[in-house]
């Protein structure tokens, strides 16, 4: 699940063959690679922040900037969260956006959570 949500690899050269890696792992799923961000360099210090939509690459200068893009992005273009992390990013959609889309899937995990911290 985190690396369906954030990917995070240790230098540049990595990002193409873990885009790469994931696509393959998708589509031996049934899948298809949705929007997604990675995250570069050490964690005590990161040098890249990049949404990866297909073969584009936004790079942003935080992780919450990157995530209020990939949302934003695949609320868009109407793509669906990837199957690895749904419920990450349907508690952000419910829990920080406050957006309802004909397309929400129900879970009971998020939904008790949002109600038990008062959203």
């Amino acid at each position: 699940m985190r690396d369906g949500f954030i990917t995070h690899v240790r230098s540049n050269t990595e990002v193409q063959a873990t885009i790469t890696h994931r696509r393959d792992k998708l589509v031996g799923l049934g899948h298809t690679l949705q929007p997604f961000i990675i995250i570069v360099g050490q964690l005590k210090e990161i040098s890249n922040y990049l949404v990866v939509v297909d073969n584009i690459f936004y790079q942003l200068n935080s992780i919450a900037a990157s995530v209020d893009c990939c949302f934003k992005i695949i609320i868009t273009l109407n793509a669906q969260y990837s199957v690895e992390c749904e419920t990450v990013w349907c508690f952000i959609q419910k829990g920080f956006y406050n957006l309802q889309t004909p397309f929400d899937k129900n879970f009971t995990a998020v939904n008790t959570f949002l109600s038990d911290v008062g959203i």
